[in-house]
């Protein structure tokens, strides 16, 4: 019971002093959790903890879009799709994608993170031996990188995150939408 009251202690302390989100509705869920557990009603204090955390997610996942880049010249993009949580297929975590399209070539760019399925998929892309079975081996910029057989181009960052970029685009047309995802603010969320 101490830890729990210490961890919502913690995350409110974290979000009111600059933290991921000062948002209204995370801090409403947050003061009814607390509230819920002084009473006793732990089940309430767990529902609302569980909210506040998927609101976090949410922020989070909004966060991710925003790494992924404008269309480059002559391309055009559609809207970020986001996702997060319970809703992914990868057993939870935050994902994001993007479609670009130029003429009759098209490109996508999805980034998925904060899975545990993750790591286990990221740990065969980053065991040279079985990567290189898979593909070729490139950077992009700092990060390294894998050109598969089939055309697609997968980057691993800070050990959270796994990019896939793939279409009918041109490898060049890949490496260079690649180059533009920004990967300062990706390796800060």
């Amino acid at each position: 019971m101490k830890k729990s009251i210490v961890s919502i202690a913690m995350l409110g302390i974290f979000l009111g002093a600059g933290g991921v989100a000062h948002a209204d509705e995370v801090e409403d869920a947050i003061k009814e959790a607390l509230e819920s557990y002084q009473q006793q009603d732990y089940v309430m204090a767990k529902q609302a903890l569980s909210m506040a955390t998927q609101l976090i997610n949410q922020l989070n996942t909004r966060a991710l879009g925003q790494t992924l880049p404008e269309p480059l010249t002559g391309w055009e993009a559609d809207e970020v799709a986001e996702q997060s949580q319970g809703a992914m297929m990868f057993g939870g975590g935050m994902a994001a994608s993007r479609e670009y399209r130029k003429a009759n070539e098209n490109l996508n760019i999805s980034i998925m993170g904060d899975s545990p399925m993750l790591s286990q998929m990221m740990a065969i892309f980053q065991n040279p031996m079985i990567a290189g079975s898979m593909g070729k081996m490139t950077r992009i910029g700092k990060q390294m990188a894998m050109e598969s057989k089939d055309g697609e181009l997968t980057l691993v960052v800070a050990n959270r995150f796994l990019i896939t970029i793939s279409g009918s685009a041109s490898m060049d047309d890949k490496k260079a939408y690649a180059q533009e995802i920004d990967f300062d603010k990706l390796q800060e969320l």
